[in-house]
Parts: structure tokens; C-alpha cells; sequence
């Protein structure tokens, strides 16, 4: 019996709804060859809030939780909460990327996070950083696209004792910028209720709006896996323009223009659907 033709089979697997895809070599090293042989070495690019990221040329900064201690790789240990100078050497690193790190934060820990960034990377370094899209969460909602959370449902359905007729769409964005607050949760904390947040939405502008689901939120280092703050692009763009960053400019999944970041088996790769891409360079 002769090979099953390729094509033959891509096809049969697409009308199942899967697709055949070549597995790509490991290595990217290709993607650094305009950086000195010293800053690969030495590894100077910095992955904050690193979780299981692993690579050669890269060195882990993350903070110690019980959250997520079964999945750290070896990392440098650094509570951005307590906005520490990083210790590092001004304009010496090359590249400082962050996923989905800065909601779990207060503005005040950002704004040390990126004036820091600021003061350690090289003259034409980049800062990229990846977290929810509040704008594009707060419009899901407004125009009442259900559709758009089916990512998040899951994490409802294994959570609580509920079916997903009890979620309404407000619950999807509590629980994306004001978690303990969902009404869910046994002992919430102040709970947040699909009316009232659907009224606020209807008088409020958008800023205001979002600066009201998140103002009651704090960091509790017990809980430091919930999201506590909203983020966008112009929130972010004014924080890096008075931290002295010269270029700051959308990006989007993929598409940085520091090519190791451009590698998507690596990075961005947290719930693309839902999220701002944001680069700033020195």
C-alpha cells in the first residue's frame, strides 16, 4: 500500500477542524545577530514577570509566589509592589519585555517598572509590554458581544458551582480588571454587580468608568495571580513619554520591531484575543 498523499491528508484534518503545521526548530539565534556577542553572553534582556519562560540569552525577573511556584524557572527575585531599583547597571540591557504582568499591580509600581526600564536599557532599547486591552474588554461589553468571552468561560464554569446562563457579560469584565471583586467568589470583597456596573458604563465616561471598577482594588500577596488595575494605550503612552522615552508606538501579536520578539512560540502568546501590544523605545 502506497504513502497517504500529504495534501490528502491536510485536507481530511481540516474538515475535523485542525490544521497540519511543521514544527519549527528551537533555536532563534538568528533573531539576535544585531546584538553584541556580550549582551547574549551575559544575557541582557529581561523577561519581568517571567513565569516558565526559559531561554539562553535571556535572564527571569519574577516575584515569589505561592501562585506560581510550581511553574518559575530560575529567575531573579523582584517585588514590583515595593518598586525597587533593579539591579542592573544604567544602559545595559538590550531588550525588557512584560506579559500580562503589570494588571496585577498599582499604577505606582508601573510607573517605578517603566522609569526603571528607562534607566537600564541601551540607547535604541526597546520596552514591550502585553497586558488586557481595557478599551477593547469595555467594548465588548457596551456593545454586548458575548462571543467575544468564550475564552473566559471556562475559568467561570471550573471556579464556581454555576452554569453559564448565571454569567452575565459584566461578570466577564469584573473579573478581568477587578477580580476579588466578582460577586462569585464565597467571600468577595465588595462585591460588584452586573447593574450596577451596566449603570455606571451608561454614565460614565470610558476613563472614568475604568478608573472606577479598579479604585477600591489593592495588592494582596496572597492573592497575587488576580488582576487589580486597567490598563490602555494612552494610560501607558504618558506614564513612558514622562519616564523619558523618546518613541512609543501600538504594536500588535507578533509584530514588535525587535525581532526576538517577533518569535510567538516565546512570546505573546497570553490570550492574544483580549490583549494590547505596546512598545516603547529609548
Amino acid at each position: 500500500m502506497g504513502l497517504i498523499p500529504r495534501t490528502l491528508i491536510d485536507r481530511v484534518f481540516r474538515a475535523l477542524g485542525y490544521k497540519i503545521e511543521r514544527i519549527k526548530s528551537g533555536d532563534d539565534s538568528r533573531l539576535y545577530q544585531q546584538y553584541p556577542k556580550e549582551s547574549l553572553i551575559n544575557k541582557k534582556f529581561l523577561n519581568v514577570g517571567a513565569g516558565k519562560f526559559n531561554h539562553k540569552f535571556w535572564t527571569n525577573v519574577d516575584y515569589g509566589s505561592e501562585q506560581y511556584a510550581k511553574i518559575q524557572n530560575e529567575f531573579i527575585e523582584l517585588n514590583l509592589i515595593e518598586r525597587p531599583k533593579f539591579p542592573f547597571e544604567d544602559n545595559s540591557i538590550e531588550l525588557i519585555y512584560t506579559s500580562h504582568t503589570i494588571e496585577h499591580i498599582t499604577d505606582e509600581s508601573v510607573i517605578n517598572f517603566i522609569k526603571e526600564s528607562q534607566r537600564i536599557l541601551k540607547k535604541g532599547g526597546v520596552l514591550r509590554i502585553t497586558c488586557p486591552d481595557s478599551n477593547l474588554l469595555l467594548n465588548s461589553v457596551k456593545f454586548k458581544v458575548k462571543d467575544f468571552w468564550n475564552w473566559r468561560m471556562e475559568w467561570f464554569l471550573n471556579k464556581f458551582e454555576i452554569n453559564s446562563n448565571d454569567i452575565e457579560l459584566e461578570d466577564f469584565l469584573i473579573r478581568e480588571l477587578s477580580t476579588a471583586r466578582c460577586r462569585f467568589f464565597e467571600n468577595s470583597n465588595d462585591p460588584l454587580h452586573p447593574l450596577e456596573v451596566r449603570d455606571k458604563m451608561e454614565k460614565l465616561e470610558d476613563n472614568d468608568f475604568l478608573q472606577w471598577i479598579v479604585e477600591k482594588n489593592s495588592f494582596d500577596d496572597k492573592f497575587a495571580n488576580y488582576h487589580i488595575n486597567y490598563w490602555n494605550f494612552e494610560k501607558l503612552k504618558k506614564m513612558c513619554i514622562e519616564a523619558g522615552f523618546s518613541n512609543i508606538y501600538h504594536s500588535g501579536f507578533g509584530q514588535s520591531l525587535s525581532p526576538p520578539l517577533t518569535n510567538t512560540k516565546l512570546f505573546d502568546n497570553t490570550h492574544p484575543k483580549m490583549s494590547l501590544y505596546f512598545e516603547a523605545r529609548k
